[in-house]
Formats: structure tokens, C-alpha cells, sequence
């Protein structure tokens, strides 16, 4: 065994023993950080050539009937336009704790892309991102702001 697998063996042992997590880091491919974000080159909130909403139901990411078909149509316009990309950026309201809120929008962000690639959208043109509770569109603390804040803001450009 050469030093690095020895190093990664006895950091391996040390997290299993101690309850940490290093499985997000061995896990992670170049695939995943290609489509996780979008470069300030090739993003700008000035090219948006549509743009549209998906809600989403309280500690919930998968889409309504809906949502379903917001995500066609979004897929039936890029489709005829092949330079066309997307970015999806997934919210949720404020309460659950930031993690928590981080790994739900990214979920709900998820949820809308894998239905664009079932509907033919190829993977290199979709971009997520999730921003959790950090970027609510509604101030307060009520169903009525909570329910405008769990979404999903579906961006092509």
C-alpha cells in the first residue's frame, strides 16, 4: 500500500469511529459539480429567456400535476430551441434548520431536472443550485409567505 492509501485507510477508520461523514467528499464526480452550478460567464440575470415558478407542498419535493406540466411546456420550448439552458434554483420557507433547508431546495431543484431529462433535456444544458431559506420572495412568518417560498424558480437562458 502506498502512503496516500494508508493515509485515507487510518482517516477512514478515525471518521467511522468518531461518527463523522466523509462519504459527500469520496462520492462527489466531476459530472456533479458540472451540473451543480452555473459559471458568472455563462449566467447572467439579463440573458433569462424564461422564466417560471414550481410550488411545492411543506417539507415536500416531489411535483404536482402541475408542476408536471410547467416542467413539459419548459422542456418543449428548449427543445426547439437546442442553445437554450436552464437553471433551477430551489427555495424553501424558513423554518427547519439551514442544512436541512439547503438539502430540500436542492431536492426540489433535483425534482424539476429529472423530469426535464425524462422529457429529453440533456443534462449539460440543466443547472441547479439550491439557496434553501436564504432568498425568500415573501416577508413573514405564515402560511401564506411560507407557501410563496417553498419553490422552485426555473430559469432559461
Amino acid at each position: 500500500m502506498n502512503g496516500f492509501t494508508v493515509v485515507l485507510f487510518v482517516t477512514l477508520m478515525i471518521c467511522s469511529a468518531s461518527g463523522c461523514s466523509i462519504g459527500p467528499v469520496l462520492e462527489t464526480t466531476n459530472a456533479e459539480k458540472e451540473i451543480s452550478s452555473v459559471s458568472a460567464d455563462s449566467y447572467q440575470e439579463s440573458n433569462i429567456e424564461l422564466s417560471s415558478l414550481v410550488y411545492f407542498s411543506y417539507d415536500k419535493y416531489d411535483l404536482n400535476p402541475e408542476a408536471l406540466s410547467e416542467s413539459k411546456n419548459i422542456a418543449a420550448k428548449m427543445k426547439s430551441n437546442l442553445s437554450l439552458k436552464i437553471r433551477i434554483e430551489g427555495h424553501c420557507d424558513e423554518r427547519g434548520t439551514r442544512e436541512y433547508n439547503l438539502a430540500l431546495g436542492e431536492k426540489r431543484a433535483n425534482a424539476v431536472a429529472e423530469i426535464l431529462a425524462l422529457n429529453g433535456i440533456s443534462s449539460n444544458r440543466i443547472f441547479t443550485v439550491s439557496y434553501g431559506e436564504e432568498r425568500p420572495i415573501s416577508a413573514g412568518s405564515n402560511e401564506s409567505s411560507w407557501s410563496k417560498n417553498r419553490r422552485a424558480v426555473l430559469k432559461v437562458f
